[in-house]
């Protein structure tokens, strides 16, 4: 935060004009999308509404993680290490931004530089603190030198914080994104689409496919089902509502995509104000959940249990989802050691242009009142939750998916948003980040997810699948999601 200026959560996406099935000759593809961007700046906001526009769409990375979960050579042709310690990149020539300015070394240590630079507000400034230098041989070899080892280096140069962008253009950004990726922004319409046209200079041959691609904002699942059987989309990549899986199966008129993701749903709770401060009560708010019954009510059986922060798709992956399992009278025997006999009062803050943090709310809600944890559900605009809650911790608990891969550094860092400051995880954490030995930094993981189980600062609720609906004919979308990115460089009408 996945999902992760400002955000984090989940994401889809958004914009449009009407599409005839005759336009499909032109190769153009409108995308419905439930939220809005807060900007289109990847270096600002960690924001998965962002992401799923701009990353591997509008701007790219040296490397790039692909369908497949796989760190590959992009702007970079290939790198090299002999170490972990010293990387050098070899850059792809000819590559140009959007401007038409060739992308040099020069221009990647700006970025990277800059990125490091606390007074810019990197969403994530800790990618990139193993950095001691950066070296630029000449215009298109590029050497990074770290501090130690560190095992997750390449992945971080492969993030949506890494994008590459000419220097000239950092002041516009936010809402004039240049990059060297398959399209190009041709308009943004604030409250209705986000239009993007081909990039006639892409430097992979032979793509894009789509001459044009509209983002159109339907934030009601409703009302996008309403608009793709209407044709006025042709795709929703994360806004239908999971109850309309089934009907959508059936029509013969549509494909549906049913994948994984990196998108873990949680219930913070902010470990920084009491009662949360006390594990006594963390645990029996954990224990008061029946996540399975969650999983049916919230998203009528679609999506996984999940017990820890690292999901399926992370090697690392340990199921702990039993590990603390539903038991109501546990919970009020802990509620009544930490001095609360008879429950207590919370407010819980959900954004409604994510539906699926409503209805779990609705459905924990229920099930904590069993316990005597009388929730008061609170609707705030994602403006709000990101400036309240993600940014300023003002909050009791609140429900949301975060679609960033790889984010467990989140529980070592007391300054985020849930407020769990434990200096064994962080320890733990520290230690994996420089073990590059696959074997051994499997089993710090282990020990990381149990200390997690064991502390239960968040409860962690279900990886929200891959719901993804097209026409048929659209061919090229990705399955699974590894990481907050809608790439759609290979998405192309069949002919």
């Amino acid at each position: 935060m996945r999902h992760f200026g400002t955000r984090l959560p989940l994401a889809a996406l958004a914009l449009g004009l009407l599409v005839s099935p005759a336009a499909a000759a032109a190769q153009n593809l409108v995308v419905q999308s439930a939220t809005e961007p807060p900007g289109l700046d990847l270096t600002v906001t960690p924001a998965s509404a962002t992401a799923v526009v701009v990353f591997y769409n509008v701007q790219e990375s040296l490397v790039k993680v692909d369908r497949h979960g796989k760190i590959v050579p992009w702007l970079a042709e290939r790198w090299h290490t002999s170490d972990n310690k010293n990387y050098t990149f070899f850059l792809k020539r000819g590559v140009r931004f959007h401007n038409g300015r060739e992308l040099r070394a020069a221009d990647v240590k700006f970025v990277i530089d800059r990125a490091m630079n606390p007074e810019t507000k990197h969403p994530y400034p800790g990618y990139y603190a193993a950095i001691s230098d950066i070296i630029v041989k000449d215009d298109y070899t590029i050497t990074f030198t770290l501090k130690g080892t560190t095992a997750n280096f390449l992945l971080n140069m492969a993030r949506q914080g890494s994008v590459m962008y000419p220097r000239e253009a950092v002041d516009t950004l936010k809402s004039e994104p240049i990059g060297t990726g398959p399209y190009k922004l041709a308009e943004w319409v604030r409250g209705d689409r986000i239009v993007l046209v081909k990039n006639p200079d892409y430097h992979v041959k032979g793509l894009p496919k789509l001459d044009r691609v509209t983002y159109r904002f339907i934030s009601d699942p409703n009302a996008a089902l309403a608009a793709l059987k209407a044709g006025d989309i042709d795709a929703a990549m994360f806004g239908l509502g999971p109850e309309h899986v089934p009907e959508l199966q059936k029509d013969p008129r549509f494909q549906v995509i049913i994948g994984e993701t990196t998108n873990d749903v949680i219930m913070s709770m902010n470990n920084s104000r009491k009662p949360y401060s006390d594990v006594r009560v963390r645990r029996a708010i954990t224990l008061g959940i029946n996540k399975p019954e969650v999983v049916k009510g919230a998203m009528f059986g679609l999506g996984s249990v999940l017990g820890t922060n690292v999901d399926p798709l992370n090697p690392y992956f340990v199921d702990m989802s039993g590990a603390m399992p539903y038991d109501p009278g546990k919970a009020k025997k802990l509620l009544a050691e930490a001095g609360y006999p008879n429950g207590f009062e919370a407010v819980l803050r959900v954004a409604p242009q994510y539906y699926y943090t409503v209805r779990t709310g609705e459905v924990l809600a229920a099930q904590l009142q069993k316990i005597g944890v009388r929730i008061k559900i609170e609707q705030v605009e994602w403006g709000q939750w990101l400036s309240r809650v993600w940014k300023d911790a003002e909050y009791d608990l609140t429900i949301i998916g975060h679609a960033e891969a790889w984010d467990i550094a989140n529980y070592a860092n007391p300054k985020y948003y849930f407020r769990y400051d434990n200096a064994d995880f962080q320890k733990l954490f520290a230690e994996s980040e420089i073990t590059v030995d696959d074997k051994a930094r499997g089993e710090l993981y282990v020990r990381m997810q149990k200390k997690l189980v064991e502390d239960a600062p968040v409860v962690w609720l279900y990886i929200h699948p891959r719901l993804a609906v097209t026409k048929k004919g659209v061919q090229g979308i990705w399955k699974d999601l590894p990481l907050p990115a809608f790439d759609l460089s290979e998405v192309a009408w069949a002919k």
